[in-house]
């Protein structure tokens, strides 16, 4: 009998709650974008941080831990875009030579060249690389099959294009065996890479084309001396690796000073890299959706207020009828969580619906868990605590003679 009536009242307590919502549902729906769009950049930051750590150690996992990344031009000068074209071939042959070094690719890029099939156009970068470059990235094949030594020693005209651009020009067709035309070159395509998805924060790594390295720098380029980047594996610690490759490109290029012509990077700096990325996203969204919650729950608090004048009277009646002080806070206080949790409710939602479109226009892979929605809803309650709190301690402190007189 007991249980039956606690039931009874705790229906009747949300069934009055709904009904005054509903009669004040203009500054309800108020709150609620408010607290929904702070909501919304809790999940944001979450899914994006979460994402990005995800796709770094991915990019971490197909590089290896083994391997360093060689680049043309110094760090200042490749930040002020001039000359990078420092790489020779004969410094590859030298590192080839370095103790513990067992694989090699090389690589030449050609920036911003248009591609065409049939009506379609595309505009990406083309990258000229040794045979061994898909097995160097770990990267498999969607469909068709890869190029081999003697493509790359007769410069032929073949290609391996990336998802994004065969989503681009084939939009679903197949693509082997078809010619595209590559700036002023036909090419024939001979595979398509499996997708991996947006870059975290940067260009999209699906959007290249691949090609024999000779047939970039003789029929693409004109290129005979330079290449763009060297990749290298090696059985050594990395470190002490990277410090015999200096050595090594400092001899061949004659540099005395402290500026080099070149940049080295290992896979461990792409974690270095993503954690000031995650750091920045954190920082910016972090303060925005703090913002957003801080307005929203201002603009609650006062709306609170606002509403106890005009509910005064009521409040008196029920303070007559036997209502205790306890009661009437804990009653405006689930108002505000409850105005608050929905408003969660509504930012994960949104969250989920823009998930798509943020990760077309910004790039950024987001990765989406059951923390999200913990996070959220953790965040929306505290808000309905706070902003709620002093405006239901102030009306349980109305006395029901002066309330209903008033």
């Amino acid at each position: 009998m007991g249980l039956s009536l606690k039931i009874l009242q705790v229906k009747e307590f949300l069934e009055e709650t709904i009904k005054i919502l509903f009669y004040y549902k203009g500054r309800v729906i108020f709150s609620l974008s408010g607290v929904a769009l702070g909501i919304l950049s809790i999940c944001v930051i979450i899914t994006t941080i979460d994402g990005a750590n995800k796709k770094a150690y991915e990019i971490f996992e197909a590089l290896g831990p083994d391997s360093i990344m060689i680049f043309g031009g110094s760090e200042r000068q490749r930040m002020a875009r001039e000359k990078i074209t420092t790489l020779t071939y004969e410094d590859a042959e030298s590192i080839e030579k370095i103790n513990g070094i067992y694989d090699i690719t090389k690589a030449y890029s050609v920036r911003g060249l248009t591609l065409r099939y049939k009506d379609r156009k595309w505009q990406t970068n083309v990258i000229g690389s040794t045979e061994n470059y898909f097995e160097s990235y770990k990267w498999n094949l969607y469909m068709g099959t890869v190029f081999r030594k003697t493509d790359e020693v007769n410069a032929e005209p073949v290609c391996v294009i990336g998802y994004k651009v065969y989503d681009e020009l084939f939009r679903g067709e197949d693509a082997i065996g078809k010619t595209i035309q590559i700036g002023k070159l036909p090419a024939k395509v001979i595979g398509v890479l499996q997708e991996r998805g947006g870059a975290a924060g940067g260009p999209n790594i699906d959007d290249r084309v691949i090609m024999p390295l000779s047939t970039v720098t003789k029929k693409l380029s004109n290129e005979k001396r330079y290449l763009g980047v060297l990749r290298v594996k090696t059985s050594r610690d990395v470190d002490t690796t990277i410090e015999d490759i200096k050595t090594v490109l400092r001899r061949n290029h004659g540099i005395v000073g402290d500026q080099d012509d070149f940049t080295i990077r290992s896979s461990r700096d792409i974690l270095q890299f993503m954690s000031v990325i995650s750091g920045s996203l954190f920082l910016f969204l972090g303060t925005a959706s703090i913002v957003a919650l801080v307005v929203s729950g201002f603009v609650l608090a006062n709306l609170f207020y606002l509403t106890i004048q005009e509910r005064k009277k009521d409040i008196g009646i029920r303070r007559a009828y036997g209502a205790s002080r306890r009661g009437i806070l804990i009653s405006f206080l689930f108002e505000s969580v409850l105005i608050t949790f929905l408003g969660g409710i509504m930012g994960i939602v949104l969250s989920v619906l823009l998930q798509g479109i943020f990760e077309k226009l910004f790039d950024i892979p987001m990765e989406f868990s059951f923390k999200v929605v913990v996070f959220a809803i953790l965040f929306s309650c505290l808000t309905g605590t706070i902003s709620g709190f002093k405006p239901a301690l102030k009306a349980s402190r109305i006395e029901p003679i002066e309330a209903i007189r008033g």
